[in-house]
């Protein structure tokens, strides 16, 4: 999915603020050319691939309302948008979508391009982009790796993990993938008191330091120390005391979110805080286009705690966990 970095979508060439104090003579509009702005970051995981595909425009009043009028910033037609990876060619269709959040472009309604992908994208060869404009007779393209951080292996824990004494998390980075997040993240249940009419299943999410690779080849090893005993204080900073409610914990799931040279280098380049407007993208990877053309990944593995965890996590004062989730 795009997700919620998807309003960095550069839109770089948003230029016509700059000639607001040009001679009225000169007439902007006659110099507009075909500008075709594609944001993709593709992940193997994904069961949909969407993308982003809209044009760059001229506006003779306010560039931001025109933002907001659909027209001014997607083709009135379809263009035919593909993906080759490895002996796969992927055909992608439009879809709208009516939910998009407010913000600097139209919304809640905007066009997309979206293909099933599952199972499809090979991640040790490049996949190519392939965009025709029909109607201009216009190619666009760009290419990427894709890595698939759901295949990590942990070091470090093997089986349980204990959060008794100091516990280390490790793993290895792997080819392609630059920058690594990685998330601790908690499940448990709650109901009323003798009311499993009541469940609910919950999680929540503890952050480590996001981790920058010295390059791209893998094979270095990150490591993340959680303190013995602030796992629970973790627990009661974000869960809330209660008396009325029966908790029960689940599993602990290990997270790695990553991405790759590419995007690393977009997102530094790109990297401005309060301007959208600029005379031209300082990177794009889209030939005969602008905008990022990227490969991202996410993964996880289950643990459960330690039998001295589980005892621990009953007797923290306030929380009321009682056990753990029962099997139904």
């Amino acid at each position: 999915m795009m997700g919620n970095i998807s309003h960095r979508i550069l839109i770089s060439i948003l230029v016509i603020s700059l000639f607001s104090n040009c001679s009225k003579d000169i007439d902007m509009m006659d110099d507009y050319q075909d500008t075709t702005i594609v944001y993709g970051l593709l992940n193997p995981n994904d069961s949909i691939t969407y993308i982003r595909i809209q044009k760059g425009y001229l506006s003779e009043g306010d560039i931001l309302e025109a933002a907001q009028v659909q027209d001014s910033i997607e083709y009135p037609y379809k263009l035919d948008v593909k993906l080759k990876s490895g002996s796969n060619t992927i055909i992608f269709d439009t879809l709208t979508l009516f939910n998009k959040e407010d913000g600097i472009f139209s919304a809640p309604k905007t066009r997309v391009y979206y293909a099933l992908t599952k199972g499809l994208l090979n991640t040790r060869e490049n996949t190519l982009l392939e965009i025709n404009n029909p109607k201009l007779n216009k190619q666009v393209s760009s290419s990427t790796i894709l890595h698939n951080s759901n295949t990590i292996e942990y070091s470090e824990p093997i089986y349980n993990i204990h959060f008794e004494d100091d516990e280390l998390i490790e793993f290895e980075t792997q080819k392609n993938a630059r920058i690594y997040d990685f998330t601790l993240r908690f499940h448990y249940m709650e109901q009323d008191v003798n009311d499993t009419s009541t469940r609910e299943y919950l999680y929540i999410d503890w952050g480590f330091p996001r981790t920058i690779t010295r390059d791209i080849l893998g094979g270095e090893t990150i490591q993340h120390f959680i303190a013995g005993q602030s796992f629970y204080h973790f627990l009661t900073s974000h869960i809330e005391e209660t008396s009325t409610k029966q908790r029960y914990y689940g599993k602990i799931e290990l997270m790695i979110s990553s991405i790759d040279n590419t995007y690393h280098t977009y997102l530094e380049a790109n990297s401005q805080e309060g301007s959208i407007v600029m005379e031209e993208p300082l990177f794009t990877n889209i030939n005969n286009g602008l905008g990022i053309f990227a490969a991202r990944s996410n993964g996880s593995r289950f643990f459960n705690m330690s039998v001295y965890s589980k005892f621990h996590i009953k007797r923290v004062p306030g929380l009321n966990f009682v056990d753990g989730i029962p099997e139904d």
